[in-house]
């Protein structure tokens, strides 16, 4: 049976729930290992560190695919500035013009809201502290400044 995300096994409280499940999994390998059964404690172990290899890229990969959404938002606040600039002027009140602006709005706000989920729900997975590294975020930066 699968445990929902968000409950005592860690998550909600920045701690993906697998996590817990790697220790508890440990724990029952040192515990067959204990009881005599080293053979067993060791394959489990075993299987348990290559899944955990492969947990930790797949959330890796995901952490960057969710990443995104900051990127996303970002340009959205330019987008939707810069409309909302076009509308207060003469051109933007010309009756075809105006209704793509408030066409382009319209969609940058269901894009907006998108992006919001995504952030959800890395937050439900505990992902929400995961960060690009600062010479990341600084090059970024400098890239587009340059």
């Amino acid at each position: 049976m699968t445990e929902p995300v968000g409950n005592a096994s860690g998550a909600g409280n920045g701690v993906p729930p697998w996590e817990a499940l790697r220790a508890r999994l440990l724990d029952r390998a040192a515990g067959m290992r204990a009881a005599g059964d080293e053979a067993g404690g060791a394959v489990l172990h075993a299987l348990v560190e290559e899944w955990w290899g492969e947990q930790r890229q797949w959330t890796e990969t995901l952490c960057e695919a969710l990443r995104a959404n900051h990127e996303i938002n970002n340009a959205l606040v330019g987008v939707s500035g810069n409309v909302q600039l076009l509308l207060l002027s003469p051109a933007g009140q010309q009756p075809g013009v105006k209704e793509r602006l408030q066409t382009i709005l319209r969609e940058a706000g269901r894009v907006e809201r998108a992006t919001r989920g995504m952030q959800e729900t890395k937050a439900r997975l505990g992902l929400a502290s995961e960060r690009p590294a600062s010479g990341e975020r600084n090059g970024n930066a400098a890239a587009q400044s340059g």
